[in-house]
């Protein structure tokens, strides 16, 4: 009877081992996943996106599905990708102020290149006036230059709009990324934030939404403000420096902010409003 018992118990255990697949995403995270189960039991936040490749000898497609609208049975066999917002396809816009010495400062783009100077007087022959051009490319985070009467500016996020093999989503989306765009650099020897060509260390506040008046998140590490997800459509960075006072999200702020639309419009929220 025992070995009945045990050689039915090691059958199903096979059967259930043949049947698990797992699906990795970023951060080394595995997901062990059944024919039983669906890629709509792994979503933990309205930001995340499962995605369904799909493919032939001859080209690949892909299905998204996403967590307010995610169908009880999928494929449960296949290539998954488990992603976050925002994809390609998105188009949303933030806020952002920012504040040194107590005046207000607007961004544009930078340019595409920028010549870097020689650390000594070069002896090589027939010798340039810079040491090297360092180009910079359009990711899909950036600045349209717009300005409101009140100071604020904003963030523009369309990854499409970027080549294809440099478009960055999900949680690459980051206010570095913004940074780099406009001419902002991280010091890595502890200096702060070089912009317009002096360092500040810099105090940060994120709201998930403008409209909220607590913020969600707050730091003064250059690192956490420099990886700052920015997944939410409306919502808002404050960035000042020691000798400014705190800048504040005004009404004038946010009815500029709303002339800047959501795409898709049923693109996730993080946060009720009501």
């Amino acid at each position: 009877m025992r070995f009945y018992f045990a050689f039915f118990t090691l059958i199903f255990f096979l059967l259930v081992l043949n049947m698990t697949y797992i699906i990795q995403v970023p951060y080394t995270r595995n997901y062990y996943m059944t024919t039983f189960s669906s890629i709509c039991s792994l979503f933990s936040s309205p930001m995340e996106v499962g995605r369904y490749m799909l493919e032939n000898p001859y080209t690949t497609t892909h299905k998204d599905y996403f967590p307010n609208d995610c169908e009880s049975k999928t494929p449960p066999f296949g290539k998954w990708k488990l992603l976050q917002r925002p994809i390609v396809g998105d188009h949303i816009h933030l806020l952002y102020k920012i504040k040194l010495k107590n005046r207000y400062i607007i961004f544009h783009d930078r340019n595409l290149t920028q010549t870097i100077a020689y650390e000594s007087p070069p002896i090589c022959p027939a010798a340039v006036s810079y040491a090297y051009k360092k180009q910079f490319y359009h990711t899909g985070v950036h600045s349209h230059c717009d300005s409101s009467p009140t100071n604020a500016g904003i963030i523009h996020i369309h990854p499409w709009s970027a080549p294809i093999k440099l478009r960055v989503e999900g949680r690459e989306v980051t206010l570095g990324m913004f940074f780099e765009s406009v001419g902002i650099e991280h010091s890595t020897k502890g200096l702060g934030f070089l912009i317009h060509g002096e360092y500040y260390k810099l105090k940060m506040e994120y709201f998930v939404h403008a409209s909220i008046h607590t913020a969600t998140f707050r730091s003064s590490k250059g690192d956490e403000i420099e990886n700052l997800w920015l997944p939410d459509c409306h919502g808002a960075v404050l960035l000042w420096d020691s000798s400014s006072e705190k800048p504040e999200i005004t009404k004038e702020d946010i009815e500029f902010m709303n002339t800047f639309s959501c795409y898709p419009e049923n693109y996730p929220s993080r946060v009720s409003l009501k």
